[in-house]
């Protein structure tokens, strides 16, 4: 199979329009949005016998508590179904939370520290999260401590009074019965952050690790950057395809991301030792070459992909799903960026280096 001869140099601008387009895709528009478990959110797992349907549970939840964001989907096995529901955190319990860690505690005026907290607690009384009888444990507050543990007392009592009050409406649209079998979780904004924080760490010691055993190996900077190009456009165009299937960041997705940068570097290490190595061919000919091997790689891996995504989507496996289509998106954006950007760049280096 032949791709290149003496036009070779036209194939680079493809993955720089490709490169400006999946950019917008992924920060622009739609562009890419964190997901419950980074933002900070709840969830519920429920687990039943038989096929329901659950298509009223979203609009009454966005409905009924304010909610910015819910999301479901439908799990299924052999032996039960399933439903996942995140949803984001309730705008009147967060608004509480922000209000309270405003206050300051210690100069402030006992009295006044117990009308401004009650006044602070009125929103989740009136969204029934709490009762006016809750907060007489203020009044009985002799310090300034003791009305901030107070404080936090109730706002944990009105998430779980939340909480209660979204179970009670899935179990009833469902018609689970009196003891459903439900898993609640909890993810605080604070443990999205940190692990986006290690994730970045993550992705910069892999990155700094492969450039050194590139450069090690290659002992020059061109094809060693080029294949560190490689892995970013790779990346790129899995954020790119999360935009357009509406993925978002989030705990699962991350990992598959960091996945990518050992599976974008086979075919540029091959195609580059290939025409650094042997000297005695010409580039072009010897890229034409690495063809056959670099598409046979890259195209095995994809129908493994390929295969995940068929099974994981009629499974219902959404963890699986989502990381197969990161990978399918990267490994499609392996073949442009190897193909049609480094290989004609490493034909130009390779034939600058015979010419000196």
């Amino acid at each position: 199979m032949e791709l290149f001869n003496t036009n070779y140099n036209r194939y680079m601008l493809i993955p720089l329009f490709l490169g400006i387009i999946f950019l917008v895709l992924a920060f622009i528009y739609p562009g890419l949005e964190k997901g419950i478990d980074l933002k900070g959110g709840n969830q519920i797992i429920v687990h039943y016998d038989d096929s329901k349907d659950y298509s009223t549970i979203e609009p009454l939840l966005l409905e009924k508590f304010n909610l910015s964001e819910v999301s479901i989907v439908q799990t299924k096995n052999i032996n039960e179904y399933g439903l996942t529901i995140q949803f984001s955190l309730q705008k009147d319990i967060q608004f509480v939370k922000d209000q309270k860690s405003k206050i300051d505690f210690k100069n402030t005026d006992l009295d006044f520290l117990k009308n401004s907290s009650k006044d602070i607690l009125m929103p989740l009384v009136n969204k029934g999260f709490l009762v006016s009888s809750d907060l007489e444990d203020i009044d009985y507050s002799k310090t300034s401590d003791d009305i901030k543990q107070s404080l936090v007392t109730l706002i944990n009592l009105a998430n779980t009074n939340f909480n209660n009050s979204v179970i009670n409406i899935i179990s009833s649209e469902l018609s689970l019965g009196e003891n459903p079998k439900i898993q609640t979780r909890e993810v605080a904004p604070t443990l999205g952050s940190d692990f986006i924080k290690s994730s970045v760490k993550a992705g910069i010691i892999a990155f700094t690790l492969l450039i050194l055993v590139i450069l090690l190996f290659f002992r020059e900077i061109v094809p060693s950057g080029l294949i560190i190009f490689a892995a970013l456009f790779d990346i790129l165009a899995a954020l790119a395809g999360m935009s357009i299937f509406n993925l978002p960041l989030s705990l699962t997705t991350i990992p598959a991301l960091l996945m990518l940068i050992g599976y974008s570097v086979d075919t540029d290490i091959m195609l580059s030792s290939r025409l650094l190595k042997d000297k005695s061919k010409n580039p072009i000919f010897a890229c034409n070459e690495s063809i056959k091997t670099g598409l046979t790689m890259t195209f095995t891996t994809m129908s493994t992909v390929i295969v995940m995504l068929i099974i994981s989507y009629l499974s219902q496996i959404t963890v699986i799903f989502e990381i197969s289509i990161i990978l399918l998106c990267g490994l499609i954006g392996d073949l442009i960026s190897t193909w049609f950007f480094n290989a004609p760049a490493l034909i130009n280096y390779v034939k600058k280096k015979q010419k000196n």
